[in-house]
């Protein structure tokens, strides 16, 4: 076991983390979708690998401007895509949408405050993505944002494996842990390939992670 610190988004945080714990958990979250045809079911690795133009969409507040776009700063930091704000003349690719609880009600399922939808090639590359947030929801609005926005970057479902994370269902987080940012950096890591089974990225996983590990503890001394 080990302790990392991470500092982000002007705050810092200490998370208790074990190897085998990171990759059993990036292996529930990305080699699982939580809304498939049956219930959850398995997939094989996908993530974005063009250019990301995003927007957000709806009435906002100056805080939920802001807290927007300083998660889409903090993700192309990990991931290192090619991301940028849409300008007038753009179609973007990947919306976030904040609309009214009521209206958002009757898009979903009893008991469902948020969600995203993604789209992707017949070789595993995300093309599109957008996420419905309750916009007049102050107990959820900011923990949507996180939880759906990241969650179009290939990192689709919930796992309990960690406690302290944004992918657990029981989490209320509006920022992501240690453990979340070292998965969304694994998963664009160079080394993993769009279209990779579980089992064949495994190992590259293990390998994978370690290395930002030692990265981060590294960079505490």
């Amino acid at each position: 076991m080990f302790a990392l610190l991470w500092s982000y988004s002007a705050q810092a945080e200490t998370q208790r983390l074990t190897l085998n714990g990171l990759v059993d958990h990036f292996m529930a979250v990305v080699f699982v979708h939580e809304h498939g045809k049956t219930g959850r079911e398995a997939k094989p690795l996908i993530k974005w690998t063009g250019p990301i133009v995003y927007s957000p969409s709806g009435t906002l507040t100056r805080e939920q401007v802001t807290n927007f776009f300083n998660l889409m700063q903090q993700i192309q930091r990990l991931t290192k895509l090619d991301m940028r704000m849409a300008q007038k003349t753009d179609k973007p690719n990947l919306i976030v949408n904040f609309i009214p609880q009521k209206v958002l009600a009757k898009q979903v399922a009893k008991g469902i405050n948020c969600y995203g939808k993604i789209s992707a090639k017949k070789t595993y590359e995300i093309t599109r993505g957008r996420a419905y947030i309750p916009s007049d929801r102050p107990d959820k609005t900011d923990h949507c944002l996180i939880e759906e926005t990241v969650q179009l970057f290939g990192l689709t479902n919930d796992s309990p494996i960690i406690e302290n994370s944004m992918f657990n269902e029981n989490s209320k987080r509006t920022t992501l842990s240690i453990s979340d940012q070292i998965l969304l950096k694994a998963l664009y890591d160079p080394r993993l390939k769009v279209g990779m089974t579980k089992t064949q990225a495994e190992p590259i996983v293990r390998q994978v992670i370690n290395d930002i590990v030692k990265k981060i503890q590294n960079n505490k001394k």
